[in-house]
C-alpha cells in the first residue's frame, strides 16, 4: 500500500535496550513520513509533513475516524497491528497517502488548537 502511494521504507535504528529488543522504521515519500517503532508490538506511529507531525491515535480523534478505527487493537501480534494499520490507512488515511498537505495540516492545526480535547476523564463522558 505505501510503495503504491510512492512511498519507500527504510529501517532506522535497531537494537537490544532495557525493554528488550527494538526497530525503528519508516516510510517517506518526499517531506510525507509514516514513522513507527516495534518493541514487543508496534507501538508509536507518527506522520510527518513537513515539521508537522500528530499520532496515529490524535490524527483518527481530531479527524473525526476514531471509534471506527482498527489500531490499535491491544494483544495482538505483531502481525495483526501491522494488518490493522494497513486497514486504518486505507479507510482513514487517503488524505495523508493521497491528498493535499493542507487537508492533512487542518487536522494537525485542530488538535494544536485544542490539544487537551480528548485528554482526562471530560473525554471519557464525551464532555469537555
Amino acid at each position: 500500500m505505501m510503495e503504491a502511494n510512492g512511498f519507500e521504507f527504510s529501517l532506522g535504528e535497531t537494537g537490544i535496550g532495557s525493554g528488550g529488543t527494538f526497530a525503528v522504521g519508516q516510510f517517506q515519500r518526499d517531506d510525507r513520513i509514516l514513522a513507527f517503532s516495534v518493541r514487543y508490538g508496534l507501538g508509536l506511529v507518527e506522520y510527518k509533513v513537513g515539521q508537522s507531525r500528530i499520532t496515529h491515535e490524535d490524527f483518527l480523534r481530531y479527524s473525526g475516524a476514531w471509534g471506527n478505527h482498527a489500531y490499535p487493537n491491544f494483544g495482538g501480534t505483531i502481525q495483526a497491528s501491522f494488518a490493522a494499520l494497513k486497514q486504518d490507512l486505507a479507510n482513514h488515511f487517503s488524505v495523508f497517502l493521497s491528498g493535499k498537505d493542507e487537508e492533512f495540516l487542518a487536522v494537525v492545526r485542530d488538535r494544536d488548537a485544542e490539544p487537551n480535547k480528548f485528554k482526562g476523564l471530560a473525554a471519557l463522558g464525551g464532555r469537555r
